[in-house]
């Protein structure tokens, strides 16, 4: 028998025969015609070799290897059903699952504490692994399974991805607090006369604030690049460079008494944080649960977020 070939509902039509000991009896049970049900014991005598059912006064009585087969069977399908029901359903309080996402160093400090309060008292025995990985390895990891969820500004992930908005945060100019040049404001020209500090993650390309440079023909002078945002501000305490991050960078800053943020001093377009996953993923229980849980955490309205971003950000004069 070519048990890879083996069709499931031979096992059903096999333990309706042996429960009601009638062809036409079974069939009722399965909602199958009576030809169905012989064609598919046809099928079985031929896979196992063996009659499995013999037709007596007294019905279709099984075979020693019919009789053998029974309970190992019932208990094959009962695993089966109960592997399908345990895929439509996920209980936070009980499941061990664990899952895969694809963070930022600033994601990490901006929503993994959050997150994992929220696991300990709703879901104890969930486990969160996280991913650094270049922007464009994202996709390629959503697609195989390697990681469940990525959080940030992708907007390269389109065509079978699905997400949700979950806020926009604007650009900001981090400095040391004694600049000696830059006070409460920044110009343009103190922007462009200034040495900064870039972070570009691999794979990630021209991001939104040179886009928006070289919509204004304009260039800035880079001394440095870095792949994470971490190192930037314990560089920026002691020297007078500038950086250009996501206003959520704060949170990086926060045991660092040298460092302020100011509003830029040209437009640059916000960064719509979404949340993503792969279609694979869309109707996994589990997943839809993680999904709902990051989203009412983290999901901001438009009002919202300019309430936030006028909270933190000082007033231009």
């Amino acid at each position: 028998m070519n048990v890879d070939n083996f069709d499931l509902n031979l096992i059903r039509v096999f333990l309706a025969i042996a429960k009601h000991r009638n062809v036409t009896e079974a069939g009722l049970q399965l909602g199958l015609t009576q030809s169905s049900v012989s064609h598919s014991l046809s099928r079985l005598r031929t896979l196992c070799n063996d009659q499995l059912f013999v037709r007596t006064s007294d019905g279709m009585m099984p075979t020693v290897a019919a009789t053998a087969l029974v309970e190992p069977l019932e208990r094959a399908l009962a695993a089966v059903r109960s592997s399908l029901r345990g895929a439509a359903v996920f209980d936070p309080l009980t499941n061990d699952r664990s899952f895969n996402l694809v963070l930022s160093d600033i994601g990490q400090l901006t929503y993994l504490p959050t997150l994992l309060d929220h696991l300990k008292m709703h879901a104890p025995k969930t486990s969160v692994n996280v991913l650094h990985l270049p922007i464009d390895a994202h996709r390629e990891a959503l697609i195989t399974g390697l990681a469940d969820l990525t959080i940030g500004h992708l907007p390269a992930l389109q065509s079978g991805f699905h997400q949700t908005h979950l806020f926009d945060d604007p650009y900001v100019c981090m400095l040391r607090a004694d600049h000696p040049k830059i006070k409460n404001t920044i110009s343009f020209a103190q922007y462009l006369e200034a040495s900064h500090i870039v972070v570009e993650p691999p794979g990630r390309g021209p991001g939104l604030v040179e886009q928006a440079l070289s919509r204004a023909r304009r260039k800035r002078s880079i001394v440095m690049r870095l792949p994470h945002f971490f190192a930037g501000p314990l560089i920026l305490q002691c020297t007078d460079y500038l950086m250009t991050v996501p206003l959520r960078a704060q949170v990086m800053t926060r045991e660092l008494n040298n460092i302020r943020f100011l509003p830029l001093p040209f437009e640059v377009e916000l960064m719509h944080v979404k949340l993503l996953w792969h279609e694979r993923m869309h109707h996994d229980a589990g997943h839809k649960w993680l999904r709902g849980v990051i989203a009412e955490l983290f999901s901001e309205t438009y009002e919202a977020s300019k309430k936030r971003i006028a909270d933190m950000l000082p007033r231009k004069n």
